[in-house]
């Protein structure tokens, strides 16, 4: 994966054991993708020439999803994945999800070169724009569960929807949700706002709309001033600096915040 120019975010590879996903969260930018194909795809490729590609490739984190829910379905790739990848010492798998099937990895030897990470948004988002996931509370329910086991897990809030962090009854739940990541003391924390291509702007309800513009990198954004102040409102609640997803350079210049790696990076 390559970012755009004046986003940082650092390279990283993709590991696609599947396609799309079944839950139908309104702000996805895989609505406009994969042809506007919303209808998941597993593949079911040999093992054993995925390990060859893999064998040839460097060391990195290999992200399972960029292109969909890692765990929304599980992928039929996914258990010879794990096997793999816990025999290595410089290549990791990221599974990304807003699942809380994880029986998968249940029973499982938890490994340190698997990394498991959730995405939520508070439960008013949630309920309104992710229709069909699990609540974020179910999320984190599984998230602590399987740090107890000894996995790494990381939280990702994301996308912060602005016109709900910004009121006061919907602030207290963007306040509660940071207080139960802080609590988990997840390995990595990562924020961000929304910030839709233009082809799933179009597709968004209205309501996702409000207060975005156009940025240099295409994108719509919330104004620069208006993200550095959530992000910093966010970081005490937090009680901690968070990683940043796929944000402006200027946005980290205007925060004082160096980048210190991501999600997607070890």
């Amino acid at each position: 994966f390559e970012s755009s120019e004046g986003v940082v975010c650092p390279s990283f590879y993709e590991l696609k054991l599947s396609n799309s996903c079944i839950f139908s969260c309104g702000f996805c930018y895989l609505m406009s993708t994969l042809r506007f194909n919303r209808e998941p795809t597993l593949f079911t490729n040999d093992w054993s020439q995925v390990q060859s590609e893999l064998e040839k490739s460097p060391p990195g984190v290999y992200n399972t999803g960029e292109l969909a829910d890692s765990l929304a379905i599980t992928p039929p790739l996914l258990k010879p994945a794990l096997d793999y990848f816990s025999q290595q010492k410089d290549k990791f798998l990221l599974l990304v999800t807003k699942s809380n099937d994880i029986s998968i990895l249940e029973g499982r030897q938890p490994s340190p070169q698997v990394i498991i990470s959730f995405s939520v948004n508070s439960d008013e988002v949630s309920d309104i724009f992710e229709k069909g996931a699990p609540s974020s509370s179910e999320r984190i329910i599984c998230a602590r569960e399987l740090k107890t086991q000894g996995w790494r897990v990381r939280l990702r809030l994301d996308p912060i929807i602005l016109p709900y962090f910004n009121t006061s009854k919907s602030s207290d739940k963007y306040f509660l949700l940071c207080h139960w990541i802080a609590s988990l003391k997840p390995e990595r924390i990562t924020i961000g706002s929304l910030r839709p291509y233009p082809n799933t702007y179009r597709l968004m309800p209205d309501e996702l709309k409000k207060g975005l513009v156009k940025s240099n990198d295409g994108r719509g954004r919330y104004p620069l001033k208006d993200r550095v102040a959530c992000y910093k409102q966010a970081a005490e609640w937090l009680g901690g600096t968070p990683a940043l997803c796929k944000e402006t350079t200027d946005c980290f210049s205007q925060l004082g915040w160096v980048h210190a790696g991501c999600n997607c990076t070890i």
